[in-house]
C-alpha cells in the first residue's frame, strides 16, 4: 500500500486513471470524478469501512473506486463489472499502480452476482436508468445490500425519497450526503456539449 498524506493525493491518483477503450451508451459508461472518488472513499476510511475490510467496486468501469480503497489499505478489492472491455481497462490502470496484489478483476453481471461469501463494503456509481434499463440503480443497490455490511452509492438527484423509502423497508439505515456533482464529457454522438454536469447525492447505507 503506498503511503498517503492525505484525500488531495489520493484525488491526484485517482486523476490519472482514464477513460473507457470502447464506451458503451446501453450501460451509461462514464468516469466518475477524481474528486468524488476521493471524497467517497476517504470518508469510509475515516468511518471505518476501508482499511482491513473486504469491498468490492461491481460496476467498476476503469477502476477508479477499486484503486482507491487498495491505496487506503483495504485487504481485498473485488473489481468487477459486465463489460470485459472495462474490466481490461481496469486491469491495465490497476496494474500500473502495482494493485493486483490486493484486487481480483472479474468480468460479472452485478444484476445477478456470484458472490458467495458476505464482503464489508460496497461502493458503487451504478448506471441510472437513463439508457440502461429503468430501476437499474436500484436493482444494483439491493444487490449491494445483501452482500455487504456497508454499502456506498451515488444515485441521481431527485430520487432521494424512493431510495431512501427502498433502503428503510429492508431495515437499514441510510444516510445521505447531498452537493455532489458529476461531469460527463463528450463521449457519445448525441452529445452537444463538452462536459455536462449532473447533480447526484450519495447514500451510505448500514
Amino acid at each position: 500500500m503506498l503511503m498517503l498524506k492525505g484525500k488531495k493525493e489520493l484525488e491526484s491518483i485517482i486523476q490519472d486513471i482514464g477513460g473507457y477503450s470502447k464506451p458503451k451508451l446501453k450501460l451509461e459508461q462514464y468516469v466518475t470524478d477524481a474528486d468524488v472518488v476521493a471524497e467517497v472513499v476517504w470518508l469510509a476510511y475515516l468511518k471505518g469501512d476501508v482499511a482491513g475490510n473486504r469491498i468490492i467496486d461491481p460496476v467498476c468501469g476503469t477502476g477508479r473506486f477499486s484503486a482507491a480503497g487498495a491505496l487506503l489499505g483495504s485487504i481485498q478489492v473485488i473489481c468487477s463489472d459486465i463489460d470485459e472491455d472495462a474490466v481490461r481497462d481496469a486491469y491495465k490502470y490497476l496494474s500500473r499502480l502495482g494493485l493486483l496484489n490486493v484486487v481480483d478483476l472479474i468480468v460479472m453481471d452485478f444484476t445477478m452476482p456470484a458472490i458467495a461469501r458476505p464482503l464489508d463494503t460496497v461502493f458503487q456509481n451504478p448506471p441510472f436508468g437513463i439508457w440502461s434499463p429503468r430501476g437499474i440503480d436500484v436493482k444494483l443497490l439491493l444487490n449491494s445490500l445483501k452482500l455487504s455490511k456497508v454499502t456506498y452509492s451515488i444515485h441521481k438527484e431527485g430520487t432521494v425519497d424512493y431510495v431512501t423509502k427502498v433502503v428503510k423497508a429492508l431495515g437499514r439505515s441510510i444516510e445521505v450526503a447531498r452537493g455532489f456533482k458529476l461531469s460527463i464529457p463528450y463521449t457519445y454522438r448525441h452529445h452537444r456539449k463538452p462536459r455536462r454536469i449532473i447533480e447526484v447525492y450519495v447514500i451510505r447505507v448500514t
